[in-house]
C-alpha cells in the first residue's frame, strides 16, 4: 500500500495506467538483468571461445616409393616451437599457436581447417598415424590429438579428423602439466612427471598409474617416482622411473589394460594393478628403444659406451648388444627438461623402430623367436574324470616346451643426425647438417646410389625432424615448418 498526500492507497485500487507503468518498469529491469547475465555467460562460455572451421574431405596422397632426386622449397609455415607440428599421412600438416591448431594441405601449404579454444592454452598436439584408412576404423587411436589446459591440468583431450578437422572423440583427464602424448599399439596416452594414463581408440581410459590425484582404492598409488620415458605396445607399456628408494633407473612393465589382463586378481582394474615386472637396470640412466607385447628393449650406458638390453615380461634378460651411442647422450636424454617429460623421440615403420638419442639414430627390429614356455600349475588330482576308455593328458603334456614371441634385436646406429628421419619403403631420408642423406633401411648405411640432398635452412642449426607426405618432404625446424619437393 502506498501513501499519497497523507492517504494510503491500496495498490489494487491504483489506476490501470499507474499499474501498467509500474509493471513495465519491473519487466524492463528483469529483462536488463537477464540480458546482462546472458551476455556474461556468452562472453565467458566455451562455445564463444571455440573456433571450429572444418574443411572438405580430400583423398590421402599415395606413399612415395623412394626419396626425391632433388628438392626445392614449396611453402613455409610457422608453429609454436613448444608444440611442434604434425605431418599426417592424410595429406595434412598441422601447426599450432598458443590456443589453436591449423590443418594445412601438405602439397600447397594452404589452410584446410582449424580448431581452437581461445580461453584454453594448448598443452600438446600429436598423432600416432602411420597410414590413412580413415579415423572411423576402430582398433587403433587415429587422428590428430589436441590437449588443452583447464583448471591447472592438461585435462581437455580432443581427437580430430586430420582430413577435415571435425571433432571425433573427447575426454577429460587429470593430466599433469609438463607431460607429453604417447602413441603405440592400439593406445594413446599421457605421461606426466609422476602420473600417466592410457586410452583406447575411443579415448576410454584403460589405466591410470602413478601419483593418482583421487585414489579410489587403498595401496593403489605409485609414489616417490619420477617418470622420464614411456613406450606402449599391444598389451603392455613400460616406463623409466627414478625413485627415491633406488640409486638406479628402474624399468617398470605394466599391463596396458589391467582390467582385461589374463588371470588378473579380482580387485585389479584401471586404478589398482600390480606391475608385470619391476627391473633395477643397474644404471643411473635408461631409455626405452623398443617394445612389443612380449619384450622391452632398453638402452643403458656403460663405461665404454652403451648397450641395448632386451627384457621379457617377467624382467628377465633375454639378450644384450653393444651399440655405439655415447653414454653422455643417454644421461642427457633421461631427465626432465624444464620440468617436462620428453619420451624418447622415435619413428615406427613396420618391424623397425628408429630412436633418436642425442645425435645418434638407433634402429631396433621386431622379430619372432622361441622362448621357454612359462611354468604352468598342475590341477589338483581328481578335478577331471576321464570317460571310459579315454585318458586325460597332464598339464606338462599339454604345455609346449617353447612359445613364439615378438622379440627385439638391436641393429645399426647412424651418427651425426640432427633429428628424426622420413621413412620410405626401402630407405630413410636422414637429416644431417648439410641437408638430407638417403640411407638404406636394412643396414643404416648411406645409399651410394643417391647423393646427399642439399637443403638451405637459412642458418638454422638446431633439431630438424623430417616426414614424407606423398611426394612432399616436410621439415620441422623450431618454429618453422617447410615443405620441399
Amino acid at each position: 500500500m502506498s501513501v499519497t498526500g497523507g492517504r494510503r492507497i491500496d495498490p489494487a485500487r491504483q489506476s490501470p495506467i499507474a499499474r501498467r507503468r509500474r509493471d513495465r518498469i519491473i519487466a524492463a529491469g528483469i529483462a536488463v538483468v537477464v540480458l546482462v547475465a546472458g551476455l556474461l555467460i556468452y562472453l565467458t562460455s566455451d562455445g564463444r571461445a571455440t573456433t571450429d572451421a572444418t574443411g572438405p574431405a580430400v583423398p590421402a596422397p599415395s606413399t612415395a616409393a623412394a626419396p626425391p632426386a632433388a628438392l626445392a622449397e614449396r611453402w613455409t609455415l610457422t608453429t609454436d616451437p613448444a608444440l611442434g607440428a604434425v605431418a599426417s599421412p592424410y595429406g595434412v600438416v598441422v601447426t599450432a599457436d598458443t590456443t589453436t591448431v591449423y590443418g594445412h594441405d601438405a602439397t600447397t601449404g594452404a589452410l584446410r581447417w582449424s580448431y581452437g579454444r581461445s580461453n584454453l592454452p594448448l598443452c600438446a598436439v600429436g598423432s600416432g598415424d602411420v597410414d590413412a584408412p580413415g579415423v572411423t576404423r576402430r582398433g587403433v587411436v587415429r587422428g590428430v590429438m589436441v590437449v588443452s589446459e583447464e583448471g591447472g591440468w592438461c585435462s581437455q583431450v580432443m581427437l580430430l579428423d586430420p582430413d577435415t578437422g571435425e571433432r571425433h572423440y573427447v575426454r577429460t583427464s587429470p593430466d599433469q602439466p609438463g607431460g607429453a602424448l604417447v602413441f603405440g599399439g592400439p593406445y594413446a596416452g599421457w605421461v606426466g612427471p609422476t602420473l600417466t594414463e592410457l586410452w583406447r581408440d575411443d579415448l576410454v581410459r584403460t589405466i591410470q598409474y602413478g601419483d593418482e590425484p583421487a585414489p579410489t582404492k587403498p595401496n593403489a598409488q605409485r609414489l616417490g617416482c619420477v617418470f622420464t620415458d614411456l613406450a606402449v605396445a599391444d598389451r603392455q607399456f613400460a616406463t623409466v622411473e627414478h625413485c627415491t628408494d633406488s640409486t638406479y633407473a628402474q624399468v617398470v612393465i605394466n599391463w596396458a589394460d589391467p582390467g582385461s589382463a589374463p588371470d588378473k586378481p579380482a580387485d585389479q582394474d584401471v586404478f589398482k594393478h600390480t606391475p608385470r615386472a619391476t627391473i633395477d637396470t643397474g644404471a643411473q640412466f635408461a631409455r626405452i628403444v623398443g617394445i612389443t607385447a612380449d619384450s622391452v628393449a632398453v638402452l643403458l650406458p656403460k663405461s665404454d659406451g652403451a648397450e641395448v638390453v632386451v627384457y621379457d615380461t617377467s624382467g628377465q634378460v633375454q639378450s644384450r648388444a653393444d651399440v655405439t651411442v655415447p653414454a653422455a647422450a643417454i644421461a642427457t636424454a633421461d631427465r626432465l627438461v624444464d620440468g617436462r617429460v620428453v619420451p624418447t623421440p622415435a619413428v615406427r615403420a613396420g618391424a623397425q623402430r628408429y630412436s633418436l638419442i642425442g645425435s645418434s639414430l638407433l634402429e631396433v627390429t621386431t622379430a619372432s623367436s622361441q622362448r621357454t614356455a612359462p611354468a604352468t600349475s598342475t590341477s589338483p588330482a581328481g578335478t577331471l574324470t576321464p570317460a571310459p576308455g579315454s585318458t586325460v593328458p597332464t598339464s606338462e603334456a599339454l604345455a609346449p616346451s617353447t612359445v613364439t614371441v615378438s622379440d627385439l634385436q638391436a641393429g645399426w646406429v647412424h651418427a651425426d643426425v640432427t633429428g628424426l628421419p622420413a621413412v620410405y619403403p626401402d630407405q630413410l631420408l636422414v637429416p644431417v647438417a648439410a641437408g638430407l642423406q638417403p640411407v638404406t633401411r636394412s643396414d643404416g648405411l648411406d645409399d651410394p646410389s643417391r647423393p646427399l640432398l642439399s637443403v638451405d635452412r637459412g642458418g638454422w642449426a638446431g633439431r630438424v625432424d623430417v616426414s614424407a607426405v606423398g611426394d612432399v618432404v616436410v621439415e620441422t625446424r623450431g618454429d618453422q615448418v617447410v615443405g620441399l619437393s
